[in-house]
């Protein structure tokens, strides 16, 4: 694992602060700091610099590109994102449910973490079970109010699962389950029907990104084969 890298619950409230119009400056120095990095100067100084402009993020709508999304994500661990693999998921694959750039050329943050949900879910399923997903979770990109749940959340929401799966080192079904259950309980404004359907989904990508952990760990492997 390199130096430097962001956790995908790490990346949601950097994402949530910047949507809130504030600055990121705390988590991203405490993951600079992890790197063994000291001195909030040289934190500025340092970081790439996609993270010098969220740093910047503080009034206004921000927006970002395809690629600061590929190259923000590829700090998140266990993740590697193609520019040119991204262009063909926003002009193809789910072009329905990405939908243009909200802010002029630039992707909304909300739309930056349906890329990132993508990312995670082609670990383990194709793209017609991504676009199932994508449509009953979040509907038509162009308005966010008919969302069933919204992205960002269900993103920052299977990240926290996640943490909970990769942390234990025999889970459990039904620890898939109670967690996904206490993380839906903010959804009380579905149905049950609709609420289990969610902790279900929220199972599935944060298995994903384990699977996603696996593969790196794998390929770190053969890699030192040939060192």
């Amino acid at each position: 694992m390199r130096g430097f890298y962001l956790t995908r619950t790490e990346m949601g409230t950097i994402l949530q602060a910047i949507r809130n119009q504030k600055s990121p400056d705390r988590i991203l120095s405490r993951s600079w700091k992890r790197a063994g990095q000291m001195g909030q100067s040289d934190e500025v100084l340092e970081l790439p610099p996609i993270f010098r402009k969220l740093l910047q993020a503080g009034e206004g709508v921000f927006g970002l590109s395809i690629n600061e999304i590929v190259t923000l994500g590829n700090q998140l661990e266990y993740a590697s994102f193609r520019s040119t693999a991204v262009q063909n998921w926003v002009k193809r694959d789910i072009k329905e449910w990405i939908g243009a750039p909200q802010l002029g050329k630039k992707y909304a943050i909300e739309q930056a973490a349906i890329l990132f949900i993508v990312e995670d879910l082609k670990n383990t399923h194709d793209f017609e079970s991504i676009r199932l997903l994508l449509r009953y979770a979040f509907n038509n990109p162009a308005d966010r109010n008919d969302d069933l749940i919204d992205p960002l959340v269900f993103y920052t929401a299977y990240s926290q699962l996640f943490d909970v799966i990769h942390t234990d080192p025999k889970p459990s079904k039904e620890d898939f389950k109670q967690k996904a259950t206490q993380l839906s309980s903010v959804f009380n404004y579905l149905t049950q029907s609709q609420i289990d359907n969610i902790e279900k989904l929220l199972v599935s990508a944060a298995l994903s990104v384990q699977a996603a952990y696996y593969q790196t760990l794998s390929k770190q492997y053969l890699e030192e084969v040939w060192k």
